[in-house]
């Protein structure tokens, strides 16, 4: 990362793992000269990067990120874009839905085709692909530019939405994928902790190693596609007012890619997108709606009366146990930190809480036996405990800024906030 006073970079480790990765499939060339800063040439213009090269650059001081000196001669990135963008609309019933419409199809493809890369953006294309990470950018920026499309955005965005949703993930190249917290389903704060600075890295890179006349636009989208409009997202909690559409959409598009890969993905989206209203970009979630509603009902095995009334009673018992250590706390001599963390735990909670009532789930026991209400109980109890689990990990990192008493309060209720959820 950058030095700024000595205009110094090193290569980052994880990122030099997965390009000596690459370089196994296919030749990289040095574009630009490799120096170092006081401007001797580590690695000439023109000469191919060796696997022996992998154990110099990590011991070195660089004068320029070592991303921005290299090139792919043998990657072809948008027929690779094109070929995938194909699969992906002929895959995806929802993607179908969403551009039913042969000008908005052909709109999307002609951005890709006229997508504007750099040799640098064209490894970390290459290093996506590599990662099995493109697929997922690429489904996310198809969905962001129909949304765009869909909800009548200027055709002048569509360029600055399709860039920073293909490469939004960017940061997921210079974490450790081997991490023991992305493995351990007992240290998901660790876990949390880890993960919430991907945007950052994304946006930071992309500032870095992009050349548009709406850079910081277009990272600024990147930087933003955790975040939601009532400000419970990450890694800043902005709000309505701070966030650009671009980021909104692709908030938008991002959930629903995740969520595509669940079970019901359908009835899941649509309780996801509007269980909170006023978390997402309100026009983009009505189209998802009309496309969702739009589509043959799931298939997938439907959950019994008893699993849904068990799943229901477990997340009312647990919604209770919260409760009640949420008003032992408001009894404790807290320093103003620690009253700062449990305003803001209450508040996220209570919000959580008016959702699943809201949906009158809770009174919803003499007609549980109705087939569509026993999963759309399922799905809610699903969504609120995912929701739960996140201000849990919220909490957890809030204590590690709070001194030791303040932080002994709190482990209860993280603990139960945290538990039995998956990571």
């Amino acid at each position: 990362m950058s030095n700024a006073s000595r205009a110094q970079y090193s290569a980052n480790p994880h990122f030099l793992h997965t390009l000596s990765g690459l370089l196994a499939r296919q030749a990289i060339v040095v574009e630009h000269a490799i120096s170092a800063p006081d401007g001797s040439i580590l690695l000439t213009s023109g000469s191919r990067l060796q696997p022996r090269h992998f154990q110099l650059l990590p011991q070195q001081q660089l004068r320029s990120p070592l991303e921005s000196s290299l090139a792919l001669p043998d990657f072809a990135a948008h027929r690779l874009l094109r070929e995938k963008s194909d699969q992906l609309l002929a895959d995806q019933a929802l993607l179908q839905q969403l551009l039913q419409k042969t000008t908005h199809r052909h709109a999307c493809l002609a951005v890709l085709e006229n997508l504007p890369l750099n040799p640098a953006l064209t490894v970390l294309l290459a290093m996506l692909d590599q990662q099995q990470l493109l697929e997922h950018g690429l489904l996310c920026c198809l969905f962001s530019l129909g949304l765009a499309l869909r909800t009548g955005q200027s055709s002048a965005l569509l360029e600055q939405i399709a860039l920073a949703a293909l490469f939004h993930d960017i940061g997921e190249l210079y974490l450790d994928a081997g991490h023991p917290a992305q493995a351990a389903a007992g240290s998901a704060p660790l876990a949390w902790r880890h993960r919430m600075v991907h945007p950052l890295i994304a946006y930071r890179q992309m500032l870095q190693l992009g050349q548009h006349p709406q850079l910081e636009a277009i990272a600024l989208a990147m930087l933003q596609h955790h975040e939601r409009l009532d400000g419970s997202g990450y890694p800043r909690r902005e709000k309505e007012k701070q966030l650009g559409i671009a980021g909104q959409l692709i908030a938008v598009a991002d959930l629903s890619c995740r969520l595509l890969q669940k079970s019901h993905p359908g009835q899941r989206l649509d309780i996801a997108l509007r269980i909170i209203p006023g978390e997402f970009h309100r026009p983009a979630v009505a189209v998802m709606h009309r496309a969702l509603q739009q589509l043959d009902k799931d298939t997938a095995a439907m959950p019994t009366s008893a699993q849904a009334m068990a799943a229901l009673h477990a997340l009312l018992k647990r919604i209770g146990e919260i409760t009640h250590l949420l008003l032992n706390l408001q009894e404790e001599t807290l320093t103003a930190a620690g009253q700062a963390a449990l305003g803001r735990c209450m508040g996220q909670f209570d919000t959580i809480q008016r959702s699943l009532f809201s949906t009158g789930m809770q009174a919803s026991q003499p007609l549980a036996q109705e087939e569509d209400l026993q999963l759309e109980i399922l799905l809610v109890t699903e969504e609120i405990n995912w929701r739960l689990r996140n201000l849990g990990r919220d909490l957890s990192l809030a204590q590690d800024k709070l001194g030791p008493d303040d932080a002994m309060l709190f482990q209860s209720l993280s603990s139960v906030l945290l538990a039995g959820t998956p990571a």
